[in-house]
């Protein structure tokens, strides 16, 4: 059995189903793991959904910043964005069960069998495995509550607090946990979350004190095992992130870029190119 981890998809079908064939993947003995943002922005969302959820048990997700948008837009917490592309879901038979598998998906993924842990945006630096797990799982339960979710979801576009303490409590403890988990890119040695920049340069590390988040601590380790973390959005890395043990999965495929995918078991990536449909093509769009 093979396990293959693909970056963000963000709805474009196409593509995945392209990189499925590529990678030769057989839904009887290999697993897919998915690192968020499933859908937003991209041209087909039902389409790519209904693949997903048709797949069943041979694939895990996470979740991502725009799948808990689209969450809090289902909700009619937020309007929907016509760039975001969601009113087909919003009109689709499918809307409930779409909704309901998002809801389900986890902050953090942690292979049963292999050392592997896979999260969207990443797992805060200062954070000891087993913290991450922790505070994920505690989230997670939050945003399965009918009361808990809609407090969450209708605060969480906000990036305070930006610092972690053990005493954080509530709503500033759940919304810490969706901004490490689904937004984090750049951060301070401190441990201050910046959410001001999205490209890593050397006039930032100088003027500003910026560092990548995955440079400032090893939060995939346990007293016992050493895992690979695989991470996706932030497409303007394209992939690279000079660590090891560290895999960034997102090369920007809804941005006119590629869709990607990594063996566990072979160490080797896969890709395959957007089909350019998308008008949104800058740096700056990454987001």
């Amino acid at each position: 059995m093979a396990t293959y981890c693909i970056g963000d998809i963000h709805a474009c079908y196409n593509e995945f189903m392209k990189l499925l064939e590529l990678i030769k993947f057989d839904d009887k003995k290999d697993e897919l793991i998915l690192t968020g943002d499933l859908i937003g922005r991209g041209p087909l969302p039902v389409e790519t959904m209904k693949e997903i959820m048709g797949l069943g048990k041979c694939v895990n997700s996470v979740l991502g910043n725009h799948d808990l948008n689209f969450l809090a837009v289902a909700k009619h917490i937020v309007t929907p964005r016509p760039k975001d592309n969601l009113e087909v879901i919003l009109r689709s038979p499918l809307f409930e069960k779409i909704v309901n598998y998002l809801t389900n998906l986890p902050l953090l993924y942690k292979h049963k069998e292999k050392q592997l842990v896979v999260v969207h945006a990443g797992i805060y630096p200062l954070w000891e495995l087993s913290t991450a797990k922790k505070v994920a799982k505690e989230t997670s339960k939050v945003l399965k509550d009918p009361i808990q979710s809609r407090i969450l979801l209708s605060n969480m576009y906000n990036d305070e607090p930006s610092i972690w303490d053990d005493n954080l409590e509530g709503l500033k403890r759940w919304r810490f946990a969706l901004n490490a988990f689904t937004r984090m890119r750049l951060c301070y040695r401190s441990g201050r979350l910046d959410f001001k920049n999205t490209a890593i340069s050397p006039a930032l590390v100088k003027k500003d004190g910026l560092y990548p988040w995955f440079s400032l601590g090893d939060p995939a380790t346990s007293k016992k095992k050493r895992y690979t973390l695989v991470f996706g959005h932030w497409a303007a890395l394209g992939a690279e992130c000079a660590r090891p043990y560290f895999k960034a999965l997102d090369t920007g495929c809804v941005w006119g870029d590629r869709l990607s995918a990594w063996c566990f078991d072979t160490d080797k990536m896969y890709s395959v190119k957007s089909t350019g449909y998308t008008q949104i093509k800058s740096q700056s769009a990454k987001i």
